[in-house]
């Protein structure tokens, strides 16, 4: 059995499959199409626990079948490591009839899905996300990318896939720092809708931090339901929707560049988003009182230990090269109250120095 949320765009629409049958019916898909040959770009660590059943998986599918696969770190997810995977394309003769299948979490998904935007100026392309953090949002939304000179995704496009398959049996053997840090995007799709999403994702980040065992299918379906609509009414930013899933991030990229990534995505989002809760009272679009009380509400959830060593004067100066920022300002996203978020909010360097304190008095 599996679940379908579907996701309605302008010029395309594709479906997100979640279930324990999402494998197989991710082969009977692609036997579907027409496709020359298929490229499944996977995360090594990946390979260790699941190659047998990738393997015996993607045997079934009557294309021809390539495999490349490396260890996903930040420092690989590079034009360095994409001119490799065109490389390996252009020697195997793939066409504009081709396929790349993405297998592993986030930063996999975003090469492989850059590469399948760019090779040949597009190729057929599938995510399969292997960890929480790809699950509950990289994997949905169509953005793709590369770091470039130390700062995240600089290059990259808006391109999606035929369909995402979300097999949850792949979380088995996701270390514990693993699913923790999927638990930031969890985090921060508990104040993106309403109030009915902020208490079960509340309830299912409560159970993950207490025994690491919660309703994985619910929660992911939770939260790609909300990420489909956001991207459906903004595909590419242009209204500014969209901005909202950035809530935490200009402060998280920042974090993860100044750790030089030693801090996971989701810790650093974590961080991110415990930072702009401050800044938004510090500001005056929160009350102290609904601070309070979210800061209750998630009393479970700490920021990362290694951000107490981050030092807050560089992650400002890195802040101010970040993608999101505007003449030299950076445009933050905030929080007034649950399912209500304000973006491009411009702040002074001494506010957002305060927020970061405030954020690491939690650790």
């Amino acid at each position: 059995m599996f679940k379908v949320i579907n996701v309605k765009l302008t010029d395309k629409n594709y479906p997100i499959l979640i279930g324990n049958d999402t494998l197989s019916k991710t082969v009977e898909r692609i036997n579907t199409l027409s496709v020359s040959k298929c490229l499944l770009i996977a995360d090594q660590n990946v390979l260790k626990y699941h190659s047998l059943l990738i393997r015996k998986t993607f045997a079934l599918l009557d294309c021809k079948v390539y495999n490349y696969s490396f260890y996903a770190n930040e420092k690989n997810k590079s034009l360095v490591k994409t001119e490799r995977i065109y490389k390996f394309l252009s020697e195997n003769s793939f066409d504009r009839n081709s396929m790349i299948v993405a297998l592993g979490g986030g930063i996999i998904g975003d090469i492989a899905g850059y590469a399948a935007s760019t090779f040949k100026r597009g190729i057929q392309l599938i995510q399969i996300p292997t960890t929480l953090l790809s699950m509950v949002d990289s994997s949905v939304g169509g953005k793709t990318g590369v770091n470039f000179n130390n700062r995240k995704n600089m290059v990259g496009t808006f391109y999606h896939p035929k369909f995402v398959a979300i097999y949850p049996g792949f979380l088995s053997t996701l270390p514990k720092r693993e699913l923790q840090s999927g638990a930031g995007e969890i985090f921060k799709y508990s104040f993106l809708a309403d109030k009915k999403n902020y208490n079960l994702l509340k309830d299912s980040l409560t159970n993950l931090f207490s025994t690491g065992s919660f309703d994985i299918e619910k929660t992911i379906h939770a939260c790609l339901r909300i990420k489909a609509n956001i991207v459906e009414n903004d595909e590419k930013e242009v209204t500014g929707l969209r901005k909202i899933l950035n809530l935490g991030h200009t402060f998280a990229h920042s974090f993860e560049v100044e750790s030089n990534y030693s801090l996971k995505h989701g810790e650093a989002v974590i961080g991110g988003i415990f930072s702009a809760l401050f800044l938004s009272e510090i500001l005056g679009y929160m009350t102290k009182e609904k601070l309070n009380r979210i800061l209750k509400d998630f009393n479970f959830v700490r920021p990362h230990k290694n951000l107490a060593l981050m030092n807050v004067n560089s992650v400002l100066n890195i802040m101010s090269s970040d993608k999101k920022s505007s003449m030299g300002h950076n445009k933050l996203v905030l929080l007034e109250d649950i399912g209500n978020i304000v973006v491009d909010v411009v702040s002074a360097k001494s506010s957002v120095l305060n927020s970061i304190k405030k954020m690491k008095s939690l650790i």
